[in-house]
């Protein structure tokens, strides 16, 4: 099965999306991804050819910003979404350009597209209404077999790099979440994560592809009303870090509870939001894991997290996940170790990189490593302790961050917390950054964590007004650890001056 061909398959005045609260229908959504594909192929471009998209909304993806990406796919491009990471553009892996497409406004000084494609429309009038097509229709069946996907991902390291996914892998991908069955024709889905993500992209297509109806902020870039878009919502998937926003954003309890379920993507679920969560907005908050290099691993519900603080779910079938000593040696269920996993539809490895030597490298023997630790229990329970490149070695000891964020958050005045290693002239030091509440004593608090922290090494405790974190909700920890050893050392100087 072709990826966009369940749409146009659909009955035609079936509502495929509520853009606000105008409807749009399966045979409207067609024709507007037909006309931005034809439009393509009028300015000039071809199956194959690489192209960037800049939609106008980021993090909530506008209804012309989908017209734009799957317009692209009929045409049988290789496409990419804008906001690649410098380092990715600058490597060579996605370029270069046939086109830019989008708001070619907002492009890069060193942005060198070959075309410039203005494509930002704005209200509900249909495309074909807007833009200019030779009287020949171009025949488009069959063309995004020759499209491909490519991707953005940290993988095992945090340096950017891309992942490529051709049709086979792109669908495969989709069935895998129309397989689990989250989504139902009468599912109404909220993704409140974009284009540039793999959640935010295969989520709204897998729903489209059985029926279902998506919700989307608006036509244009205007403000989202995130409060409206929550209550239709009967599944929303987002990240801890923006679901964290929404609760702020959006108070008070949500129309609809009983019937929505809440799954959160690519992080670590804070006890205070998961209780604040099911308390205000759904009757099921669930959790899920996954790698762009191998798909969905694990998912379930978040009270697993009581029998394991790391818990991320349950390991998804066609998934095999495997602990392995530093040797690539098998340990025993319930011990932790070294993650390694594999599927039926992971990919071989990274474009534009060059080959890595035998042993080496993330993808080896069959296996994609994703510098994680963890543990798989004999029922299947797939739990995060750390990651191989984030412990911190204090003195010799090897500690989890994960962990003791876990620990601190747990706390009623602790928001959020990042645990790092400060590399001072007077030796290594723990530092732990904390969101407070205005007026929080930290004196009467950092006495109150200091039984939850590792022994026997003295900590340092620093309110900071947020923690940051990608949409994913992963925290950069490096720059972390410098910036707090910044203040640590102004601390100090201060002090010495006094």
């Amino acid at each position: 099965m072709t990826i966009l061909t369940p749409l146009y398959a659909h009955p035609r005045d079936r509502v495929a999306a509520l853009v606000g609260s105008e409807p749009v229908t399966y045979g409207r959504l067609c024709a507007d991804i037909d006309t931005a594909a034809r439009w393509m192929h009028a300015a000039g471009l071809r199956p194959g050819d690489r192209v960037t998209l800049h939609p106008q909304g980021i993090g909530n993806p506008t209804y012309w910003d989908w017209i734009m990406h799957l317009g692209a796919w009929r045409a049988g491009l290789a496409q990419s979404t804008g906001a690649m990471p410098p380092a990715v553009a600058a490597s060579g892996a996605i370029g270069p350009y046939a086109a830019a497409i989008g708001r070619i406004d907002k492009l890069g000084a060193g942005a060198k597209p070959a075309r410039r494609m203005k494509f930002a429309p704005q209200g509900s009038a249909p495309l074909a209404e807007r833009v200019e097509l030779p009287g020949r229709a171009v025949p488009l069946d069959g063309l995004e077999a020759q499209a491909v996907r490519l991707l953005s991902t940290s993988g095992t390291t945090g340096q950017p790099k891309v992942v490529a996914w051709n049709a086979a892998l792109f669908e495969a991908r989709l069935r895998q979440v129309r397989e689990i069955g989250d989504l139902t024709p009468d599912t109404v889905l909220l993704t409140l994560l974009g284009l540039i993500t793999t959640t935010g992209l295969r989520y709204p297509l897998a729903a489209w592809q059985i029926g279902a109806t998506v919700l989307l902020a608006s036509f244009g870039g205007g403000p989202a009303d995130l409060a409206a878009l929550a209550a239709a919502s009967t599944f929303l998937a987002t990240s801890p870090f923006r679901m964290h926003e929404i609760l702020t954003l959006v108070p008070g309890d949500w129309p609809g509870r009983e019937a929505r379920v809440i799954e959160l993507f690519g992080g670590r679920v804070p006890p205070l939001m998961r209780r604040e969560a099911l308390a205000r907005c759904c009757e099921t908050l669930r959790m899920s894991y996954g790698a762009t290099e191998v798909g969905r691993v694990a998912a379930g519900d978040t009270a697993l997290v009581d029998r394991h603080p790391g818990a991320v779910g349950m390991v998804e079938p066609g998934i095999t996940v495997e602990i392995v000593d530093p040797q690539g040696n098998p340990k025993p269920a319930g011990e932790p170790g070294i993650v390694r996993m594999k599927s039926d539809f992971m990919v071989g490895g990274y474009s534009g990189q060059q080959a890595v030597p035998i042993g080496r490298g993330p993808f080896r023997d069959g296996w994609f490593h994703p510098g994680d630790i963890g543990i798989v229990f004999e029922d299947g329970l797939f739990a995060i302790t750390g990651r191989t490149s984030e412990t911190i070695n204090l003195a010799g000891a090897k500690l989890s961050p994960l962990t003791i964020e876990e620990r601190l958050t747990r706390d009623p005045q602790i928001e959020d917390a990042c645990a790092v290693a400060l590399q001072l002239d007077g030796g290594d030091l723990l530092a732990v950054a904390v969101v407070c509440p205005a007026g929080t004593d930290l004196a009467a608090l950092r006495v109150r964590i200091a039984p939850l922290m590792p022994k026997p090494f003295p900590f340092v405790l620093i309110a900071v007004p947020a923690i940051p974190r990608n949409a994913m909700g992963r925290i950069p920890r490096a720059a972390v650890a410098k910036t707090l050893a910044a203040k640590v050392r102004a601390h100090a100087e201060t002090k010495a001056k006094g």
